[in-house]
């Protein structure tokens, strides 16, 4: 079925107006209707259609190339926005050929082998249609989602359906199965739509509170971390340049000052920090000399994340983000970010935290009876700061074991409490929240924070790499002017969890290897194709110089009046046909299994002029030749087959 006259080459024009590009739309769009009315065209064979085939598949492979450089969401849709022009070179081919159709061998490697073998015959079809919906589907990827959208689709819908619609139907039936399609059609698509953003919503939330802090909550609740070590996802990968075999590494995302109702809250703001010259150096707090370094890779969620970092950060380099935070707290946080997040921490001993205040001694009401018979029973008043610390951690270690098996909270009032009379068994949120509250009770500062510890070295990977389960919690106290990181629960934290649940090696693998791949597409592909680019596609245009130059000469034919020439061919054949209907109406009905030949030779004997015979075997000659003999007639015959016609008409309706 062939595109109507004009539709392709608006198909083409909607898509440059969606995706801006509409001078390229605009120079495609009028060579695409200038091929109908060329005064020449190609004489294509299979092996040349082959070739144009192969133009487009390295254009796409070329597109594929250069998108392994950028996330992979924009580098889906840069693929789709370019399809038109990607596969121009098939459409223009078949436009331009005699055939004005493309053997379908030329789009499978296997189907060109096997035609040269001659084990089948070709088909031709027309891609006017396919072509025309790639251009549609490219056209969607930049649209507002708007009616003027949908608007523009039907219209292309009907008009490609006109010319095929039931003649035996009335306009009006047909005209109303429209309307009743479209509008179901423009429901359903706004149901898909709505369903769609609801369902992915609730994937990007679920999977947001699993693998990563949202960076616009301001509490964390107790539980929620031992929600995280039932997972063993890797979600980190560090390296340390002063990295120790057998140390293990804080880092630190949340810290919070105020505990209500089992839950830990921070209300400070974000302040927006200004990136370098590069636009990949912030300088997060003052500059320093003999900063350690540290490099992270990570990925973030809905192109956002809270860092995970050591104490002390002082600036990071070589992170693409569109924006980058930090409150009070020294808690980071990023946006506009690509699939995969490299950033390499200078750090030192010093903390930048803001100074203790109110916040850091404040013990809810409900607590503070448990907690301070803990503090009394432990005489920490009037102790020094160094020896209050040693007493509170030999406390946790010899008298509370850690564990993941919570129990209800029984007759006690809070969780809290249970951990303190009952349980005495808990995991790190317990532990550290116990440990803040002791020390603020004994008038030193202290603050909940949150983040992950780091541990576990792959030799795979040669890097350290973090589990979800390797999310922790601990307390920083403000000592000697510092903030320091402080941690009481009891050290076989790292092997209960490590055997709790035993990480699978094939999925390690995977893990690694599709880091391996985003590594290679964000870091190492963006820097070959800034520094190397030409030279990584000149291989596919030296491919495709090579495989065009093997071409056949192709053979140009001229066609200056051929519109004109189909239809002297419609009106040739439509007047012999009239000399078929002449005779029906007469009463020499042809037989359905007869030529025109015998059929000719039976009724001429009929006739009592036997030149209507004569005259009818002359006109069927030269009708057969015109129609389908490859050099058709020349125009003194073409001439010849006009007034045979004519004078056997005027014979025909003067007899009885």
């Amino acid at each position: 079925m062939k595109a109507p006259q004009f539709f392709l080459g608006s198909v083409v024009m909607f898509w440059g107006w969606q995706v801006h590009t509409l001078w390229i739309a605009t120079c495609v769009a009028l060579i695409l209707e200038y091929a109908p009315r060329a005064k020449s065209k190609f004489d294509f064979k299979i092996s040349d259609f082959n070739k144009f085939v192969d133009i487009s598949t390295v254009l796409l492979a070329g597109t594929i190339v250069i998108a392994l450089t950028i996330d992979a969401q924009k580098a889906i849709l840069i693929l789709l926005k370019w399809l038109p022009l990607i596969f121009f070179p098939i459409i223009a081919a078949q436009k331009f050929s005699t055939k004005d159709k493309i053997d379908i061998q030329s789009f499978f490697l296997v189907a060109r082998k096997k035609a040269k073998l001659h084990f089948y015959g070709t088909t031709k079809i027309d891609v006017s249609y396919i072509y025309s919906l790639f251009c549609i589907l490219s056209a969607g990827t930049a649209n507002t989602k708007g009616h003027n959208f949908y608007l523009c689709i039907v219209l292309f819908f009907v008009w490609a359906l006109w010319q095929v619609r039931s003649k035996r139907s009335s306009l009006l039936l047909w005209g109303v199965c429209m309307i009743v399609v479209i509008l179901g059609g423009y429901g359903t698509h706004k149901t898909i739509h709505r369903t769609s953003m609801k369902v992915t919503r609730w994937m990007m939330e679920y999977y947001a509170d699993y693998y990563n802090t949202n960076p616009f909550k301001a509490y964390t609740s107790l539980g929620e971390i031992g929600d995280l070590k039932l997972y063993d996802k890797i979600i980190l990968r560090v390296w340390f340049q002063d990295y120790i075999p057998g140390k293990t590494y804080l880092l630190n995302n949340a810290t919070y000052n105020r505990f209500f109702r089992s839950s830990w809250y921070a209300r400070h703001k974000f302040d927006s920090i200004e990136p370098g010259k590069d636009e990949t150096f912030w300088q997060i707090n003052p500059p320093q000399k003999n900063t350690k370094k540290m490099t992270i890779y990570f990925r973030p969620v809905k192109n956002k994340a809270v860092l995970s970092l050591p104490s002390g950060v002082v600036n990071i380099s070589e992170m693409k983000a569109g924006g980058c935070e930090k409150n009070a707290m020294q808690s980071i946080r990023i946006e506009d970010t690509p699939a995969l997040i490299k950033g390499v921490v200078s750090y030192d001993k010093l903390s930048y935290d803001t100074p203790p205040y109110d916040h850091d001694f404040l013990i809810p009401k409900k607590e503070l009876p448990g907690i301070k018979k803990v503090v009394k029973e432990l005489a920490l008043e009037n102790k020094p700061e160094e020896e209050i610390l040693r007493i509170v951690k030999h406390y946790f270690l010899t008298e509370y074991t850690y564990s993941l098996d919570l129990k209800g909270k029984g007759k006690y009032k809070t969780p809290l409490q249970n951990f303190f009379n009952h349980t005495r068994s808990g995991h790190c949120e317990f532990f550290a929240t116990a440990t803040a509250l002791i020390l603020r009770q004994s008038k030193i500062p202290a603050r909940y924070a949150r983040g992950f510890v780091v541990h576990e070295y792959s030799r795979l990977e040669n890097k350290l790499i973090v589990r979800q389960r390797d999310a922790h919690a601990w307390v920083k106290v403000f000592i000697n002017g510092q903030w320091k990181n402080f941690d009481t629960t009891p050290p076989s934290f790292l092997q209960k969890d490590s055997q709790m649940i035993t990480p699978s090696l094939v999925e390690d693998f995977l893990s690694f290897l599709g880091f391996r791949l985003s590594q290679l597409r964000h870091e190492t592909g963006a820097k070959l194709m800034d520094e190397y680019g030409l030279w990584l596609t000149l291989p596919l245009g030296v491919i495709l110089f090579f495989r065009l130059r093997k071409s056949n000469r192709i053979k140009r034919v001229r066609t200056s009046n051929n519109a004109l020439e189909d239809k002297n061919l419609k009106n040739h054949c439509d007047s012999f046909y009239m000399i078929e209907d002449m005779l029906s109406k007469k009463g020499f009905s042809r037989y359905p299994y007869e030529t025109y030949f015998s059929w000719f030779d039976r009724i001429g004997r009929l006739f009592d002029n036997k030149g209507i015979k004569d005259n009818l075997q002359a006109v069927l000659l030269l009708h057969n030749r015109f129609r389908f003999s490859k050099s058709g007639l020349k125009k003194d015959e073409k001439r010849n087959l006009e007034s045979g016609v004519k004078a056997i008409l005027k014979q025909l309706t003067t007899l009885s």
